[in-house]
This record gives C-alpha cells, structure tokens and sequence, in this order.
C-alpha cells in the first residue's frame, strides 16, 4: 500500500536572510502547531532536520521526539552539497547527527540535501551515507530545475548501494508542470483539485507521495523580507506568502483520503518486500 509520507524540513529561514535575527522568531511557534495538528490527527512524520536548529532549540526536538516522530538530517547549517567536498559533507553530517542525539533523538536513519542537491554530480554522497548507517534518502529531483536537478534519476524509489535507497520528490506528471506537487510553495499556490487529484492518481498506482513542508509555510504573521534561492526576483517572493494560511487544512483533506505516515516508517515495509 502506497502512502503519503509526511515531512517538516526543520530549518529557520532567518540564516540566510540578511539581518536575519532582527526579525521575528517563528521556528517554535510554528512546529508546535505542526506538533499539535499531528496529534489530533494520530499521524506520524519526519522531522528533516538542520543541525544549528536542533542545537538553538533542543527542548523542541526533544518535543518532536516525544510525539513518536522520525528525526532526520537536513545538513548541519543547510549546506548544498556541491559547495561541500566529499570529507566536508562527512564531517557536515556527524556534527547533524550529534546535534540530533544530543537533542534527544536515537537512531538516525535518513537525510535530506539541503535544496535538493543530491545530483548526478554529488552522487559520490551517497557511499558516505551508507558507510554512516543511513538507510534512505530523499535527496534528489528528477526533473530539470533552475537550482537542482537530476532528470535521468527516474521517478521510482530504488536502492542506490546495497543497503540505502532514494526516494525522489514526487512530481507533478503533468506535461510541463515537472514541479513537486505536495511540497511547500506549491501545495499552497497550485489549485487544490488539481493537486488532489494527482496525489489520488500516484497513489493510486501504487507510488507514494513525498511531501516536505517548513515552520514558514503556516507562518501568517512573517514580515516581509526577500527569502533565499530567488535572485532577487519579487514576483518569486510573493509566492512565498501566498497560501499560507490554506495549508493546514489542505493537509486535513488529505489525511482523511490517504495513508499518512513517516519516511522510515514506509522504508521499513520497503526493506521487508524487497528481501
């Protein structure tokens, strides 16, 4: 059975915003509203999470933990991977994966590249993974994107060594609209028929559908402030405030209509069916 595997990529927007700290505090705030809607609705997610952030709020991972959620690693200061050296990367990871354990998380099992960067280019990064214990990724877009891309990676979950598997970002199958369809800025911008019913169709042939969602994507109280990635570009920036308040309850309907659980929780079944 196919699911829809809930995600929270963990990281403050504020590091990479100029004077960042001068504005508004949301990180907590806004988890704890993630927190509570989980539990209202008796689901489980994967907490993608950045070192700097567990190591500035460790109450609130240990929160996380406590609900029965999956931590994960975002990176250490959310870093993309083709500004790191192989060691660099390795060393990124053990001080992400200390700062989870120090928090109060157990075994760590799965990472996500910061912006999706895991390409063709850095794909050394995953023989890294696997020497560190990590069973799965979900590092990778299979389509071309104006940041990172790896159209030739396929839209399947495969194993990428003997013992770690990649779970793509699911996609829009859609003819020129290649754009993650459960994730962020679209799953608030795009029509939400259109994004159930692609959801129903993936699903519905047997692929489960990735989602990844941050604190700012609920935060209806942000100032204004030119977010990262966007060159600049205002009318990018607006779409960042678009939505924001829709998306919780978008989230509703749809965990009523399908299977919700975490990334680990759907790569343990993975692991069983395949041995």
């Amino acid at each position: 059975m196919s699911s829809l595997l809930l995600a929270i990529d963990l990281e403050d927007v504020r590091d990479w915003v100029e004077n960042g700290t001068g504005y508004r505090e949301g990180v907590p705030k806004n988890t704890r509203r993630y927190l509570d809607h989980f539990r209202r609705w008796g689901v489980k997610a994967t907490f993608f999470t950045v070192g700097r952030v567990a190591r500035r709020y460790p109450d609130l991972i240990g929160e996380v933990v406590a609900a029965g959620h999956e931590l994960a690693c975002h990176g250490n200061v959310h870093l993309q991977l083709d500004k790191l050296s192989p060691q660099q990367f390795r060393e990124d990871l053990e001080e992400n994966m200390l700062a989870l354990r120090q928090a109060g998380g157990g075994e760590i099992k799965g990472f996500r590249a910061p912006t999706f960067s895991l390409t063709e280019r850095t794909a050394w990064a995953y023989e890294i993974l696997a020497d560190l214990g990590f069973s799965y990724s979900s590092s990778v877009l299979p389509a071309q994107n104006p940041l990172y891309g790896w159209p030739s990676f396929g839209h399947e979950a495969r194993k990428v060594t003997k013992t770690l598997w990649e779970l793509p970002i699911t996609l829009h199958r859609l003819p020129g609209l290649p754009v993650p369809i459960a994730g962020g800025v679209y799953f608030r911008v795009l029509p939400f028929f259109l994004t159930r019913w692609a959801i129903g169709r993936s699903i519905g042939r047997g692929r489960p559908m990735g989602t990844y969602f941050h604190p700012y994507d609920i935060d209806t109280e942000q100032e204004r402030f030119m977010h990262p990635d966007l060159g600049g570009k205002h009318h990018l920036n607006m779409l960042m405030y678009i939505g924001r308040a829709r998306l919780l309850p978008r989230l509703d309907v749809l965990r009523r209509a399908f299977l919700c659980e975490s990334y680990g929780e759907y790569v343990s079944r993975l692991q069983t069916s395949s041995s």
